[in-house]
């Protein structure tokens, strides 16, 4: 019995007959027409920035591992009016939530910090793309998830206070490893745009010079071609809202100072060493 030939992605390039159109998505038929569709009303349709910079990814036929613009689109889908309506909605929903904490009898503070320079969390993620960033998963705009900013808390005590486990306050606020394994009793939640007005992500490069060398297979030499690799950052300037909770007032007041200093001092995220993800005060 012949059974049809299911239609190869390429027998039905959205992209063909059409020299001026080289970007296509590799996609079913119906799938790429719903994509193409999004794609053309992009001022009315999708303003995920998620959505674009992990599912909308145009392939370009004659450089098949080069995508174009989609980093773009994240950075456009956020200056959308109708983004800024979906970020303060979402942060009054958070502070709502923070106040249902303060009821049950935690301790919360919440406190702003705007990014001094350019700060990326995120960038070594899985991604269609070389280099990612984080956001929101359902929403897509950027966060700083809890779990880093209670590391960095933690790296800040350890590096410069010089505390450890052994210590019953920084036990306390962060818990501790086996054999003794337990949890910490300070919540540290994750941080989101304060201001959806200053609220901008910058287009960013890395340009590693010697590939071949970084590969394993060739020495470094200045024959080599340089390779540009864009990444997404939060631009300087951006305002975030971080929150932390206890039940204990004194190790709320202990890790707000530990993580503040480290924000500052040590940054968050990526290319630290670099200067990237440090803050300052409002």
């Amino acid at each position: 019995m012949n059974r049809p030939r299911h239609p190869r992605r390429e027998d039905k390039d959205p992209g063909s007959g059409d020299p001026k159109n080289q970007g296509f998505f590799p996609l079913p038929e119906e799938v790429a027409n719903q994509a193409k569709w999004i794609l053309s009303r992009s001022n009315a349709g999708c303003v995920h920035a998620g959505l674009w910079l992990d599912r909308f990814i145009e392939w370009e036929r004659d450089k098949p591992t080069k995508y174009s613009n989609e980093r773009k689109r994240v950075i456009e889908s956020l200056s959308r009016s109708c983004y800024h309506e979906l970020l303060s909605a979402y942060r009054r929903r958070w502070c709502e939530m923070l106040g249902t904490y303060q009821a049950q009898g935690y301790v919360v503070r919440l406190f702003n910090l705007k990014a001094a320079s350019r700060v990326v969390v995120g960038l070594g993620a899985e991604s269609v793309l070389e280099t990612s960033i984080r956001l929101h998963r359902i929403y897509g705009f950027p966060i700083i998830p809890g779990s880093a900013l209670k590391g960095l808390a933690r790296a800040y005590a350890r590096l410069i206070e010089g505390k450890h486990e052994s210590d019953p306050l920084f036990a306390d606020i962060f818990g501790k490893g086996p054999p003794e394994a337990r949890a910490g009793k300070v919540i540290f939640f994750d941080a989101i745009p304060a201001n959806p007005a200053n609220l901008k992500l910058e287009l960013d490069v890395m340009n590693p010079h010697y590939a071949p060398y970084y590969q394993g297979s060739e020495p470094p030499a200045d024959y080599h071609n340089p390779i540009p690799i864009f990444f997404l950052t939060v631009a300087p300037g951006s305002e975030f809202l971080f929150a932390i909770a206890s039940e204990d007032k004194n190790l709320v007041s202990q890790a707000e100072e530990y993580l503040t200093k480290g924000l500052t001092e040590l940054g968050i995220g990526a290319k630290t060493t670099a200067s990237y993800g440090l803050w300052k005060g409002v």
